[in-house]
C-alpha cells in the first residue's frame, strides 16, 4: 500500500494535480469500466481484460500487471485529450455546439419563457437608460424625471422577480440565454460586469486576473480551484453520459440486464456530476464577479486613466477603452481622460 501511494504521489508530481484530477481520473473510471465490465471476461466476449503489455509476467514494480498498465496508458492518453478538448467539454454542457440547441430546444424553449417572463422588462429598462445616458453623453441634456421614473420601474421589477426567484439563474440578454442550467449559470457570470459597469469581461479578465494576482493572490487560488472542480465533475459526468450510451446498447445488443442496469446507474451518476457541475459554476461565478467589483479600477489606473466618479462614468469609460483594445483607432483612448494632466491637453 505504500508502494502505491507513493506511485500515485509520484504521478501527480510529474502530470500536476489540474490534469491528474481533470483529465487522468475520469478517464481512468471510462476505461476501467470498459475494461473490466462492458467488454470484461464476464460481461463481454473477452477471456480476459484488454491487456496492451502481454509481455509483462511479472507485476510491473511489484504492483502492476499489464492489464493495469494498459488502464493507465489509455487513461493518461484519454485524459491528455480530455484536458486538451476542455473548452469543447465546457461549451457542450452550455450547450453552445453546433446543433445544441436544437437537441435540446424542449429546455431552450422553457429558459426563453422564463426570460420573457422574469427578465426581458428588466433588460428593456435597462436598455432605456442606457440610451438616455446615451443622448445626455451626446448632447450633455440630462433628464433627471425620467431617468428616476425608469429607476423605479426597474426597483419595481427586481422585487417581483425576486420574490418567486431570489438567485439570478438567467442572463438579462436575451440572446445569452442558453437550453442549459449549466450555460446559463456560465452566462450570468460573463454578463455580470457588462451589466454593472459596462466592462467587456472577455477582454478585461486577463488584466483583471494580473492584478489579483498581485493584490489578492488567495482570490486567484480560489477562482483556479473551483475551475478546477468544474473540470472534474463536467468531465466525470462526460464519463457518465459515454457508459449510459454503451450500456444502453449493449443491454439491446446482448440481451444483457446487467448492461441496463448499469446504464441506469451511469445515467444518475451523470444527473448527480451535472446538478453538482451547475453549482460549482454558480460559486465560481461568485468569486469572478468579487474579482471585477474590487479588482478592476486598478486596471485603469495601469492604464494610466483617471478613475470615474460615479457608475455611468465608468460605463463610458469602459466601452471607449474596450473600443480602442479591440479596433485599435487612437481616437478612443485621446476621449478619456487620463491620470497625468499634460497628456489631457
Amino acid at each position: 500500500m505504500d508502494d502505491l501511494g507513493s506511485f500515485v504521489e509520484s504521478l501527480v508530481s510529474q502530470l500536476g494535480r489540474a490534469f491528474f484530477l481533470a483529465g487522468f481520473v475520469p478517464a481512468l473510471v471510462f476505461v476501467v469500466i470498459n475494461q473490466y465490465v462492458l467488454f470484461g471476461p464476464d460481461y463481454g466476449d473477452a477471456s480476459s481484460g484488454l491487456n496492451l503489455f502481454p509481455a509483462v509476467g511479472t507485476p510491473w514494480l511489484g504492483l502492476f500487471s499489464g492489464e493495469m498498465l494498459t488502464s493507465i496508458v489509455l487513461s493518461l492518453m484519454l485524459g491528455l485529450i480530455l484536458v486538451v478538448l476542455n473548452s469543447a467539454v465546457i461549451k457542450m454542457f452550455e450547450g453552445l455546439l453546433h446543433g445544441s440547441k436544437l437537441l435540446l430546444f424542449p429546455f431552450y424553449l422553457r429558459n426563453l419563457r422564463h426570460h420573457r417572463t422574469h427578465y426581458a422588462p428588466i433588460a428593456a429598462r435597462q436598455q432605456e437608460r442606457r440610451a438616455l445616458l446615451a443622448r445626455f453623453e451626446e448632447t450633455e441634456e440630462y433628464d433627471e424625471a425620467a431617468d428616476m421614473a425608469i429607476f423605479d420601474q426597474l426597483n419595481q421589477l427586481h422585487e417581483e422577480k425576486e420574490k418567486s426567484e431570489p438567485i439570478q439563474t438567467l442572463p438579462y440578454n436575451q440572446h445569452r440565454v442558453r437550453p442549459t442550467g449549466f450555460g446559463n449559470a456560465w452566462a450570468v457570470m460573463e454578463e455580470y460586469p457588462l451589466v454593472r459597469y459596462g466592462l467587456d469581461g472577455m477582454l478585461f479578465w486577463p488584466y483583471i486576473r494580473e492584478i489579483i494576482s498581485v493584490q489578492n493572490p488567495n482570490l486567484l487560488e480560489e477562482i483556479d480551484s473551483q475551475k478546477l472542480v468544474i473540470d472534474v465533475v463536467v468531465n466525470l459526468a462526460l464519463a457518465m453520459i459515454l457508459l449510459f450510451l454503451e450500456g444502453l446498447i449493449l443491454g439491446i445488443v446482448r440481451f444483457q440486464w446487467q448492461m441496463l442496469a448499469l446504464a441506469l446507474i451511469a445515467s444518475l451518476l451523470f444527473l448527480a456530476f451535472y446538478q453538482a457541475s451547475v453549482g460549482y459554476a454558480r460559486s465560481l461565478g461568485s468569486l469572478v464577479t468579487k474579482g471585477y467589483d474590487l479588482y478592476r479600477l486598478p486596471v485603469l489606473d495601469a492604464f494610466g486613466l483617471v478613475r470615474p466618479d460615479d457608475l455611468d462614468e465608468e460605463y463610458w469609460t469602459w466601452t471607449r477603452l474596450s473600443a480602442f483594445l479591440r479596433r485599435g483607432e487612437p481616437l478612443y483612448f485621446e476621449m478619456l481622460e487620463r491620470s497625468d494632466p499634460r497628456r489631457n491637453s
